[in-house]
């Protein structure tokens, strides 16, 4: 399903933009990307994206992880944007009392290997949750796969409807005002040894893990290569 069918049908629903979902789809295709993962999908627009353009390649699935908040206090809900796309089949949602990385330990426990190689975070935009997050999706992402922090310079101070709220009036001053996601990617991901090609595209961060180390001989000694995937 196409990205301008997929927005007819969800156009009136909170979530990822026309321009945004264009952009991802364009990356996600360019770069060969049909194991995914979403951290985050409130009414499952993204997802609906997402699902559309493994539909278009006729392969591929998704896998997306929010709160059981998602399911019950959303409407519609992304079980119900699914139906009515017909797109269920392609994707596997998860929903959860507290974090999705609670759902990322057991992905890490089922399977030995990393299985995607795509990941779209946007969930929890705090530093406690995404900064732990990363390192578990790390687990997760295979050499040569690519993450997308959303949000990178949102901060508590700048929604509308969460800086009058209770929760955010008892942060320090700097938690509210600082972009958390920001500061996940500036000082965890961009430091990573294992992470390369970053880049950062409005409010969205750009992260590639690296293809794994090879050891070749170059006559007496060996030589490290670091390869990448582009």
């Amino acid at each position: 399903m196409k990205v301008n069918e997929v927005f007819e049908k969800t156009k009136d629903v909170f979530g990822m933009n026309l321009d945004q979902a264009q952009k991802l789809t364009t990356f996600l295709e360019s770069n060969n990307l049909y194991n995914l993962l979403e951290l985050g999908f409130a009414h499952g627009v993204s997802s609906c994206y997402m699902a559309g353009y493994l539909e278009e390649v006729g392969k591929g699935h998704l896998t997306t992880i929010d709160l059981r908040t998602a399911k019950t206090n959303r409407n519609p809900n992304i079980e119900t944007l699914l139906s009515k796309l017909n797109l269920e089949q392609y994707v596997t949602p998860f929903f959860e009392r507290v974090s999705y990385n609670w759902r990322l330990m057991k992905l890490i426990e089922e399977n030995k290997k990393p299985v995607f190689d795509f990941c779209y975070i946007d969930g929890a935009h705090d530093w406690y949750n995404d900064g732990f997050a990363f390192f578990l999706v790390d687990k997760l992402l295979k050499p040569g796969g690519w993450i997308i922090f959303d949000d990178i310079n949102w901060s508590y101070n700048s929604s509308p409807s969460l800086k009058d709220t209770d929760f955010v009036k008892n942060m320090d001053n700097d938690e509210r005002s600082v972009p958390q996601i920001g500061k996940v990617f500036d000082l965890l991901v961009e430091t990573h040894p294992s992470y390369c090609n970053f880049k950062k595209d409005g409010n969205w961060g750009y992260a590639q893990k690296k293809l794994e180390t090879n050891i070749v001989s170059s006559g007496n000694e060996k030589v490290v290569i670091n390869q990448y995937f582009y």
